[in-house]
């Protein structure tokens, strides 16, 4: 059993850039729309993503597993890891703003609190963690904004789109600590592999971006390559290297920053409005993670 290292200013250093990196994607993302359909962004960055880090895994001597259980679990990591999530926030964002999305994918860490609940022996709910899911809870519905209950399913399912995309990011995080005996490296290459068998068939057959690629702009293929290289090929790399050294709950706190700087890219990069239920819907969700959090610390002392 492998020993958690207590965290440090490299570990809180590595935890802001990821938080901004992911942030800047949701930005990304709005560019890649110009030219690209929702599954084609997800497979094009998760194909870019793979090759470079199966590249550098096998310069560092690792080799390619030939067992067919990890290669399940490539793909069943890859699917809730990548293919879903990387589908459905761009599928959102073809009607959200960037930061009202990213504020959606705040919700992770509450979602955590639930599925430890009924995964875990040992982290039930607490007052303090039910309180704090209550608050997020609140919060998200301000930033839904209660009026479009009344307007229909329409309004109201890209914004559902991004919280199950959240969701599909803690199913994976706790799928991650399962697999053992391969470097931060290969494991990373390995669980978008599996993304990239899942979401490439799919983009080649329903959009087919190769048909069209003459009247791709060039910032969208810009954006396509960073989403690629920096958001999914580096920050996966760094994810699964903190969770293997610091732990998952460690981890889940990039969900504090992730909002905060994409609200912030998406209003200076993109002249999206910051309203007044999104700025409280937000203190609302990081408070409660907050008091989540301080659950944690309770039932650990």
């Amino acid at each position: 059993m492998s020993m958690i290292k207590t965290a440090g200013l490299q570990a809180y250093t590595l935890l802001a850039v990821q938080g901004a990196v992911w942030g800047s994607s949701f930005q990304a993302i709005k560019y890649a729309l110009e030219g690209f359909g929702p599954i084609s962004i997800a497979a094009g960055r998760i194909l870019i993503a793979a090759l470079v880090l199966l590249a550098y895994a096998l310069m560092q001597g690792d080799r390619l597993p030939r067992s067919a259980s990890i290669w399940m679990s490539f793909l069943l990591i890859g699917f809730f890891n990548c293919a879903l999530p990387f589908f459905l926030i761009p599928w959102g964002e073809q009607s959200l703003d960037s930061g009202r999305a990213a504020i959606f994918m705040a919700t992770g860490p509450l979602i955590a609190i639930l599925l430890a609940h009924f995964t875990s022996a040992n982290e039930h709910i607490t007052r303090y963690k039910a309180v704090g899911f209550i608050l997020g809870f609140i919060g998200v519905l301000y930033v839904i904004g209660f009026d479009t209950f009344s307007t229909g399913v329409g309004d109201l399912l890209p914004q559902l789109a991004i919280i199950v995309a959240a969701a599909s990011y803690v199913i994976s995080g706790a799928m991650v600590k399962r697999v053992k005996g391969m470097s931060s490296a290969m494991l990373s290459a390995g669980v978008l592999l599996g993304g990239c068998l899942i979401t490439l068939p799919a983009s080649l057959l329903l959009e087919n971006p190769l048909a069209s690629r003459e009247s791709i702009p060039d910032s969208a293929i810009i954006a396509l390559v960073y989403l690629g290289l920096i958001p999914t090929g580096a920050a996966f790399f760094v994810r699964f290297y903190l969770i293997r050294m610091y732990g998952y709950t460690f981890v889940a706190q990039v969900g504090y920053l992730v909002p905060l700087f994409s609200v912030l890219f998406g209003v200076v990069l993109l002249g999206e409005t910051l309203t007044e239920a999104m700025v409280f819907g937000l203190l609302l969700i990081l408070g409660g993670i907050v008091l989540s959090r301080r659950g944690n610390k309770a039932t650990e002392s």
